[in-house]
């Protein structure tokens, strides 16, 4: 437990300003403040060793606002799942790609790029209705990249990169190939977890190794800015417990600001005016809520109930760590991936098993993990309700499903 950051052992975070940290990866500033210090933790995903432990300090720079990691992630990391992954995205997905379709005019004539971990998830749809298509991977697309994508392939009407940005290293060299890349009065789509969403709601299982930057409207439009791009459209999305989606254009460009990035400027403005320690009070929010936690599931122990979990996914990987549960608490999480059977989660090593334990060794308790899904998950695990189980999320507060 000596390694488990003071919100997980129960300690009242101390305020204090932290050693300078390194230089801010957008303006250079130096990083002197904290937005939550998780201390060692084991990497989320898979592809390190199970008991590492690597630091994970989230910072602000106070110069342009841009939440950040402290140190730079082990070698070798591999990128967060696309959105993909999630419940229903596949509909959402098909129903985004329509209406950008017809609100920017695309045809046989046009063409789409999309940026991601592998031949795209709005793609397909694109392709489906005829529309020439061009998936590059995110790992490899920076200003050079993206003079030969535009060299041999000519430059995009659309150019979309969703849940890439945040993995990104270097942010000014991506946000230049996408100025590079893109047609004169072409559009890009960047879509990421809201930083505003996450500290709102204390999704503190939302942080990772593998996660570079935090990011919020201001961020992005001073990011965009510095390469002659302009955002002229914003929406919150409720993805993945929240998202910001913005399209930009080059700064020439005739689009109009839309309506929606007005609302999103004043929501994020609002926030800070009602709550104006909103990100200095957050690591005491976490440890609040990790208590919570865990007196929830010290209480469901001491009534002799056993607790079980489902969804072996990154975010419930770094829940149970940073609250420091165990197998003491938690017996299992039940995981339909074939590729997470017979194994154990890295730093709380609770095992992880197929979905069929599930009905043959039913628990008391079920908490979901990707609780962004909760509902469609709930559905999937009726059966187990009409047994007398009870379904559970404990963020962004702990209730009954």
């Amino acid at each position: 437990m000596t390694n488990l950051p003071a919100c997980a052992r129960g300690a009242t975070p101390v305020r204090q300003q932290p050693p300078p940290g390194p230089g801010c990866r957008l303006c250079g500033a130096r990083l002197h403040r904290s937005l939550i210090d998780l201390g060692s933790l084991p990497f989320a995903n898979a592809g390190r060793p199970a008991d590492a432990l690597y630091p994970l300090h989230i910072r602000l720079c106070d110069d342009c606002g841009l939440a950040q990691i402290g140190e730079t992630p082990p070698v070798g990391v591999a990128p967060a799942p696309s959105q993909a992954e999630h419940s229903g995205a596949g509909a959402r997905t098909a129903r985004y790609a329509e209406t950008m379709r017809e609100r920017l005019r695309l045809d046989t004539g046009s063409l789409a790029i999309e940026i991601g971990l592998s031949e795209g998830i709005v793609l397909p749809h694109f392709k489906a209705a005829g529309i020439p298509v061009f998936p590059v991977h995110a790992a490899t697309f920076n200003i050079e990249s993206a003079m030969e994508v535009a060299v041999r392939h000519g430059c995009a009407d659309i150019v979309v990169a969703h849940d890439v940005l945040p993995h990104v290293p270097d942010l000014f060299d991506f946000a230049a190939g996408l100025a590079c890349v893109l047609r004169p009065n072409g559009v890009i789509s960047l879509q990421f977890p809201h930083l505003l969403a996450l500290v709102q709601g204390v999704q503190f299982d939302a942080f990772r190794h593998d996660t570079y930057t935090y990011l919020s409207l201001p961020v992005i439009e001073r990011l965009l800015r510095s390469v002659g791009l302009r955002v002229f459209d914003a929406e919150r999305v409720p993805e993945d417990g929240g998202c910001l989606r913005v399209q930009a254009c080059h700064t020439h460009s005739q689009r109009l600001g839309r309506h929606g990035l007005r609302a999103v400027r004043q929501a994020e403005a609002e926030a800070l005016a009602d709550h104006p320690g909103l990100y200095d009070d957050f690591a005491e929010r976490v440890a609040l809520a990790c208590a919570d936690i865990r007196g929830f599931l010290c209480d469901r122990r001491q009534a002799n109930r056993r607790v079980a979990a489902y969804g072996a996914s990154a975010r419930g990987t770094m829940l149970l760590n940073v609250c420091g549960l165990t197998a003491d608490e938690v017996a299992f999480v039940a995981d339909s991936g074939s590729g997470k059977r017979s194994r154990s989660l890295p730093g709380c090593h609770i095992p992880v098993v197929p979905m069929e334990v599930l009905a043959q060794d039913a628990p008391d308790d079920v908490i979901i993990l990707p609780w962004p899904d909760a509902a469609q998950i709930a559905a999937r695990l009726q059966p187990l309700r009409q047994t007398g189980t009870q379904l559970w999320t404990l963020l962004p507060r702990i209730g009954r499903v």
